[in-house]
């Protein structure tokens, strides 16, 4: 009788332990990984000539870890789309450095309708040993601070 009392005393504390912090870091995970080549952020192709790779970046955000970039496109639902961010894996030494990013789309989907789809992305393989960088964004006007 005293195993079932602890073996249910335990399975209590177990369950009371586990607070929804645990829910927010799994909440707050990214969809992807950046990528960093140099090779593939100077000569991968954003268009294969069928214009269905033509994307326009209609917002970012960076919240702790994660970039997310609202991309707007034609397509069905976005759903197949395959987005990529690449850096450029150079930084610029400046006051606070800067890295160079390129966001590559790969859109098969055939529909007309105009598609609005948000993908978020790792961000700590940029972080250098200062407590921020500057990222510069291709397509988006605003440079973004990323502060860790």
């Amino acid at each position: 009788m005293k195993r079932i009392g602890f073996v249910l005393l335990s399975i209590t504390c177990l369950c009371f332990s586990c607070s929804d912090d645990n829910e927010e870091q799994v909440s707050t995970l990214c969809d992807n990984f950046v990528i960093i080549d140099s090779d593939v952020f100077q000569n991968r192709s954003d268009d294969d000539g069928t214009g269905r790779n033509s994307f326009e970046i209609i917002n970012t955000e960076i919240e702790n870890d994660c970039l997310s970039i609202t991309i707007q496109s034609g397509g069905c639902n976005g759903d197949t789309w395959q987005v990529d961010l690449i850096d450029a894996d150079r930084i610029a030494e400046t006051a606070i450095p800067q890295r160079d990013l390129k966001v590559f789309l790969d859109n098969t989907e055939l529909c007309n309708a105009i598609t609005i789809s948000t993908v978020s992305f790792e961000l700590t393989p940029l972080r250098t040993d200062d407590d921020r960088i500057t990222l510069n964004l291709e397509k988006w006007d605003t440079q973004l601070e990323y502060i860790y």
